[in-house]
């Protein structure tokens, strides 16, 4: 009998081990851990998985989400039955939303409308200028208006050997929202002009015509009458945006790097609040500041010059947040509601760290949650709190008020199986024992 009993504690205690190793090596590189203790109390869940290679999710009224994928989207329901609502080889989708039973998503350079019901996919935007460095455009619906963000097509203004694309669209170069007049510096060893195709030179003088619609711009679309319009320009390249209560729009965006025929030394990324008729500075002004100012360099150092001979404003509106560094945030979120923290906080994802930040408008960020693998491609909130998707492990997290929970389960099933099975392993060596 003692020796029965030893057999069964020992056979127990050797699956508690097989937990305790698979929790330790595998599930625990997948969690995510609350940085700021500060914080009363967050709950954190996997609300979908399998979702690899996803790049954007957006959910109805009806508890069903959409899940975009580069040429095709899934939906998954209520009830949890998934589909795949269409396939399509030619698409580059990059964002989505939804809005009226209908799905809205871009992809290269146009923007489309998938009639849910009627099974019916209609382009209602094309021409977009996304040949260039930032041609993914982010798209968000408030109320009958879709925004649009549109990026520039190079660094600083000027097409160098940095624009890998010139081999494929040797005539690309950034279009202006708006007429300009360039002050007729070139640049580089074959004396490329600012807004000019490569190796084409500009003079003193020259005027760009405003052409439609433009790089560095976010857009506006009436969703009734399909009118467009230049919401503000300037804008080098958003690569997050969200609406307050108030609806103000707040975008992040990304500084001018130290590459190209045109460098820019000491930039960093911003949060703006974006607002209509507005020049943000691209590509003379950055973060409010002009490119002149001793926080930036050119070339070995050099002091740099302005490409515009005449500017909309002297003054630019300065961002409602400086980060610390370059080319690191991506994708942004404003908890209009309050549902995890103050009231229009907004919420970024910084790709260098792999850290989501939060800012209440003013002081300093705060570590909200630090992922150990994966790569946020998504942020936005719902009814109960912030979901987050991460493309390259493929999960839809959740975010809510609750108990604090600083390790994320994957996959709470699998200890529920491995209890069952050390019952039937007892059962089997009680049975083993009799016979």
């Amino acid at each position: 009998m003692v020796k029965k009993f030893f057999k069964i504690l020992l056979l127990f205690f050797c699956i508690i081990f097989i937990i305790i190793m698979i929790k330790k090596h595998y599930y625990n590189d997948y969690s995510v851990k609350n940085l700021n203790m500060n914080v009363k109390g967050l709950k954190y869940n996997i609300k979908y998985k399998g979702l690899k290679s996803s790049v954007d999710f957006t959910m109805d009224n009806d508890g069903n989400y959409y899940i975009a994928y580069k040429d095709k989207i899934q939906i998954i329901k209520g009830n949890g039955k998934s589909y795949y609502l269409f396939k399509n080889s030619n698409l580059n989708i990059y964002s989505i939303e939804y809005f009226n039973n209908k799905l809205y998503f871009s992809s290269d350079t146009k923007i489309y409308c998938y009639d849910i019901k009627n099974d019916k996919t209609l382009e209602i935007i094309k021409d977009i200028p996304n040949y260039g460095d930032y041609k993914n455009s982010i798209i968000k619906i408030r109320g009958n208006y879709l925004y649009i963000a549109v990026g520039a097509a190079t660094n600083s203004g000027v097409v160098g050997e940095d624009n890998k694309w010139i081999k494929e669209n040797p005539y690309n170069h950034d279009i202006s929202p708006k007429d300009i007049t360039l002050k007729g510096i070139n640049f580089g060893k074959f004396k490329t002009g600012a807004y000019q195709s490569y190796k084409t030179k500009s003079i003193n003088g020259q005027i760009i015509p405003e052409h439609f619609p433009g790089n560095s711009s976010i857009l506006i679309y009436n969703l009734n009458t399909g009118n467009m319009e230049t919401m503000a320009w300037g804008i080098r390249n958003v690569t997050g945006m969200d609406f307050t209560s108030e609806g103000k729009l707040i975008a992040a965006t990304g500084g001018m790097e130290d590459r190209g025929v045109r460098p820019v030394k000491g930039d960093t990324d911003y949060i703006y609040e974006i607002k209509r008729n507005t020049w943000y500075g691209w590509p003379d002004y950055s973060g409010g500041d002009p490119v002149t100012s001793p926080k930036f360099k050119g070339k070995a150092n050099s002091m740099l010059q302005f490409v515009l001979e005449n500017h909309p404003t002297t003054n630019p509106p300065a961002p409602l947040y400086q980060h610390k560094t370059l080319s690191s945030i991506k994708s942004l979120a404003v908890d209009n509601n309050g549902n995890l923290s103050a009231k229009n906080a907004m919420y970024f994802y910084d790709i260098s760290n792999k850290i989501l930040y939060k800012f209440n408008g003013a002081g300093a960020i705060e570590e909200e949650v630090k992922f150990n693998k994966g790569d946020v491609c998504s942020l936005k909130f719902y009814e109960k709190g912030l979901l987050i998707l991460d493309g390259e492990e493929g999960y839809l997290y959740s975010i809510e008020k609750g108990n604090i929970n600083n390790a994320l389960k994957v996959n709470k099933s699998i200890y529920f199986y491995l209890l069952a099975l050390v019952v039937v392993l007892i059962i089997i060596l009680l049975k083993a024992e009799k016979n």
